[in-house]
């Protein structure tokens, strides 16, 4: 059956592990594209970056990991087998260290090594860590593997306090019933906008039936009050729900789950091809593929199948149909059809544990709109899977996940299979760093973005403007009208305008900033304004409005840099401020002395007046060859979003972006100046369309 999706709610507090400091970002899970963008995939092969007190084995010889381009990898803290991570909202990271009962504050310590201290001892298996406030109190909650804690909180706390026991009585090995077996008992926990608590009571064995008849029911998720009040049962037929987390924005639940192993094959016919009907055998084949592992979510009262009903991938990954489980549902007595569809199949034995949303995080701006997986990787696979941290890019329209791509790989050898660690957790922090936790060899690692800067070679100050005129409610698509008038400013300015009411403006040329580091980039306009870093949206101020300002932040590596500023005016009063604030720099407006214009060495955006459109069915390339812009045009079939890909010459994404488009002849400007020089495919599609050219780009 397929799940309905609820309306979205506003923001909660500070829920799950994000803490609200970053939530105050813009959301672009809920208020993003409804369509899904997919930003590049790991396929650059870096070097980990160790620090020298740290090169002991694996890292005591150089080691190799794949991320996507602009991303760098390094060791930031080497603890023994650590799972779940939690942001302090000071910026802290808590470690949970199952192996040794500690929860572990992990602190900056400038340019040295970071502290690394006990926050909380003498616990059983602690697991879940998730930062909660209510009111004006702040806490934090820690899942043992029996009950739940939650401390008092107050930034800067450098030991847990205030301990209360909110859930006692979990099961786990010591439950006298299950006689010190439990394979799944560390617990995983989640609180909503409401206060409410989730807590994930994961499965004894790989599949039994016991569980389903257990009190409290394992397999399942039970919601309590965040005093841990008001048990109830929530969702069952979950095997294994390791991360949970709810859409920021929203109260809408979702889980990775770990499904059953050496399933056996439930159809009555022949799978391996020795002629005879293979039902009821356990077939290594079979086996490597089935069941999937879900990425759900989960709804009130939901019952996910396990371990009846199994979700079946070989048709789909999206709402997959059930099988009959031939163990314990061969009859039918479960009616399968009755179950609650996941929402998203992934790898059978990749076995996803931590699950991050990054929308509100400052982690890099292609990949805010979805959210990233750790796969622990397979333990009984003939070929090992998992091994790495997976992107899930989200659709704003229906809430769900839309394909997969690798954020990070090389965790597993594909040649010799030997294994270099296994993911656990991903946390972001407060300067958009990712940490990835690894208990299979004691390491923390920290992904970092730096966009690269374009650097022109030839340079003067300034920028470039076009001057619009017409009457419009939203920012214009530019690249379809003529210009009134173009020329050159020393800042961000609306002198140039020729009248007070409905104009527009579009700045290109270049922002250098002078250290490598996180920036934020504010707009403050009346009426809306865009801020663009190459083909980067960072500030979207868009709309009919007074004066107001907004925001958004990007990581850059020290240089010069593309941007391009949008604004218009209806009428009444016409405002502009352009500000930015980084590593050494407060708050304040772009200077002259920062802002840069192409040379006589390079070109500029050329002026839309007097090209020849796109004839019907053709697409256009100008300039052509091109160093910097160039302007992609065609004739659309409809007012559906187009997508266009730039790929080089063995196929790779070398620009991916997703534009409006109205019916008719469209055009789109495209920055082109951070790629290498070479003859790129072009491709752009609309449902039942594609257009295909090349561009050279020269240097």
């Amino acid at each position: 059956m397929e799940t309905p999706m609820p309306a979205p709610l506003r923001m909660p507090p500070r829920t799950n592990r994000l803490p609200q400091f970053l939530l105050a970002a813009t959301l672009l899970l809920v208020a993003g594209p409804g369509r899904a963008q997919t930003p590049p995939a790991a396929s650059v092969p870096v070097k980990v970056q160790v620090p020298t007190s740290m090169r002991t084995a694996p890292f005591d010889v150089d080691r190799y990991l794949t991320v996507p381009r602009d991303f760098a990898i390094s060791v930031y803290a080497r603890v023994s087998k650590p799972r779940f991570m939690a942001i302090a909202p000071n910026g802290d990271l808590l470690v949970s260290q199952p192996s040794t009962g500690k929860v572990l504050l992990v602190r900056p310590n400038g340019s040295s090594n970071p502290l690394v201290s006990d926050f909380a001892t003498g616990l059983r298996n602690p697991h879940d860590i998730v930062f909660h406030a209510i009111g004006t109190a702040t806490y934090v909650y820690i899942a043992e593997s029996h009950q739940i804690n939650r401390y008092a909180y107050t930034a800067g706390d450098l030991t847990a306090r205030n301990r209360q026991v909110v859930v006692a009585g979990l099961p786990d090995a010591s439950t006298p019933e299950l006689k010190g077996s439990y394979g799944h008992q560390l617990k995983n926990i989640a609180l909503d906008g409401n206060h409410k608590l989730y807590v994930s009571i994961a499965s004894t064995c790989n599949a039994c039936v016991s569980d389903t008849q257990s009190d409290p029911v394992r397999g399942s998720i039970y919601q309590y009050n965040a005093d841990g009040t008001g048990r109830r049962l929530f969702a069952r037929g979950l095997r294994n729900a390791e991360g949970l987390a709810f859409v920021p924005g929203t109260n809408h639940l979702w889980v990775v789950v770990n499904n059953r192993d050496n399933i056996a094959y439930p159809f009555n016919n022949d799978f391996d091809g020795d002629g005879t009907s293979d039902y009821g055998k356990v077939l290594a084949g079979y086996v490597d593929n089935h069941p999937p592992e879900a990425f759900t979510y989960v709804r009130d009262g939901g019952n996910y199948g396990w371990p009846f009903c199994n979700p079946n991938p070989d048709n789909t990954l999206v709402n997959m149909p059930f099988d009959r489980d031939y163990q314990f549902n061969a009859n039918g007595q479960v009616d399968c059809n009755g179950m609650t569809r996941i929402s998203r199949g992934i790898q059978a034995h990749s076995a996803p544990l931590g699950l991050t949303f990054l929308g509100g995080t400052a982690f890099a701006n292609a990949y805010r709109n979805g959210a990233a997986v750790a796969l622990h990787g397979s333990w009984n696979r003939t070929k090992k899977t998992g091994y790495k941290v997976a992107y899930f890019p989200w659709n704003g329209t229906t809430q769900t996940p839309t394909g997969q791509v690798d954020l990070v790989t090389g965790f597993v050898n594909d040649a010799t299979q030997i294994i270099l660690g296994r993911p656990v957790d991903v946390a972001v922090d407060r300067q958009g760093d990712m940490f990835i936790s690894d208990d299979y060899n004691g390491t923390i690692y920290k992904l970092s973005y730096l966009r690269s800067p374009e650097n022109p070679a030839s340079t003067t100050a300034g920028l470039n403007y076009q001057y619009y005129e017409g009457t419009w409610t939203r920012l214009p698509n530019f690249s379809a009208l003529a210009p009134r008038k173009t020329g050159t400013v020393t800042a961000f300015s609306l002198a140039p305008r020729s009248r007070s009411d409905n104009f527009a403006f579009r700045y290109t040329g270049y922002v250098q900033v002078p250290a490598s580091g996180l920036y934020t980039f504010y707009t403050s306009s009346d009426d809306g304004s865009q801020l663009s870093i190459g083909n980067t949206l960072v500030v979207n101020n868009d709309g009919l409005h007074g004066t107001r300002e907004r925001s958004g932040t990007i990581r850059l590596r020290a240089g010069k840099h593309a941007i391009t500023v949008t604004c218009f005016d209806n009428t009444g009063s016409e405002t502009l401020g352009v500000s930015y604030a980084g590593p050494g720099l407060t708050k304040r407006a772009i200077p002259a002395t920062a802002l840069f214009r192409a040379g006589s060495g390079a070109r500029e955006v050329a002026s839309t007046t007097g090209e020849t459109p796109a004839a019907d069915g053709k697409l256009r390339v100008q300039p052509n060859p091109g160093t910097d812009w160039i302007k992609v045009s065609f004739s659309a079939s409809g007012a559906e979003p187009v997508s266009i890909r730039l790929t080089d010459a063995l196929g790779r994404d070398a620009l991916r972006t997703t534009r409006p488009a109205a019916a008719g002849t469209s055009s789109v400007d495209l920055f082109v100046g951070n790629l290498k020089a070479g003859t790129y495919r072009v491709t752009v599609a609309q449902p039942g369309r594609t257009l295909t050219g090349t561009v050279v780009v020269v240097r």
